[in-house]
């Protein structure tokens, strides 16, 4: 066939895809059905050109070792073979693409790596490396979408907190690691950045980065801000008050995800704060929403 799926469903109906595990495990129950509903989300390509010729190839079952998921596109014309995988977020991965569904839905519902490892039949560093490449989409995404909060008649709490002791390389332990929240009351739009330590003036910059002038910023610390000379980009920093959403309160949300990990190393403590901020953004149906971006990334169209 020269298509695989008969339709290509629009881009924006993925971060509206609702789907239940067992409807999706129904939907890719062996590989050729995986495979039409991968096109079908245009998350695999739908068609190809001979890159040789040009002209269409066709869909073909294959063996071979190259052919690891037992389909491939042809050239009738030249014999030219390629991958059903070229282009796509699963291009230079071994793994079936049925488990690989099935991880993305179960990151997308955080279940433990524990418990989807045994779920899946994937070992814990296959399935790390999965997770840390689906938070490594939630990081691009907020450096091409920089999270802003604020301006006049907005306020933003903002807080320090110190996270749990961080495990390096070596498994010992380096100091606890002070995060910098930010909180819009109006909106919740979130934002966690790790800071060296909680002083005023450490946090300005990371502050005048996400937050808009004008901004009226909550804090405990105000009498630290206001003593600073006249640098603040013009904001009014307040000491806290009753409100409806807490700063503290989404930073006992952060670390509680990070106390259920037991720690993380350095290298991807940082992930770990953009996964939570992703998902703050995002706000549901984390499942469609990631594919939408790796459609978004990995353009096969």
């Amino acid at each position: 066939m020269d298509y695989i799926s008969e339709n290509v469903v629009p881009a924006l109906e993925l971060c509206f895809l609702n789907i239940s595990m067992t409807d999706l495990t129904l939907q890719t129950c062996d590989t050729l059905t995986t495979v039409r509903w991968l096109a079908r989300h245009g998350l695999i390509a739908n068609k190809r050109i001979c890159d040789k010729c040009p002209r269409l190839m066709h869909l073909q079952a294959r063996r071979g070792k190259q052919v690891g998921d037992g389909y491939g596109w042809g050239c009738s014309k030249c014999n030219r073979a390629k991958s059903i995988r070229i282009g796509s977020f699963f291009e230079h991965s071994r793994l079936n693409l049925i488990q690989i569904v099935e991880i993305l839905y179960l990151w997308s519902l955080e279940r433990p790596q524990v418990e989807v490892s045994k779920q899946t039949g994937v070992s814990p560093r296959c399935l790390l490396n999965w997770y840390n490449y689906a938070r490594g989409l939630c990081a691009r995404y907020l450096l091409d979408n920089p999270v802003e909060m604020g301006g006049p008649d907005r306020t933003v709490e903002i807080a320090a907190s110190k996270f749990m002791e961080r495990n390096n390389r070596r498994g010992k332990y380096k100091p606890d690691q002070w995060v910098l929240g930010m909180v819009e009351r109006e909106t919740d739009v979130t934002m966690m950045v790790p800071v060296d330590n909680r002083d005023a003036t450490t946090a300005l910059p990371v502050i005048a980065k996400h937050v808009r002038a004008g901004t009226r910023i909550v804090t405990d610390r105000w009498q630290d801000y206001n003593a600073l000379p006249q640098q603040n980009h013009g904001y009014t920093f307040v000491a806290p008050g009753d409100c409806k959403h807490s700063v503290k309160d989404v930073l006992d949300l952060c670390k509680a995800k990070f106390t259920t990990m037991s720690g993380t190393s350095d290298a991807n403590f940082d992930s770990h704060l953009q996964e939570f901020v992703w998902r703050r953004c995002v706000k549901d149906n984390f499942f469609g929403n990631i594919l939408y971006w790796i459609r978004h990334y990995y353009d096969v169209s």
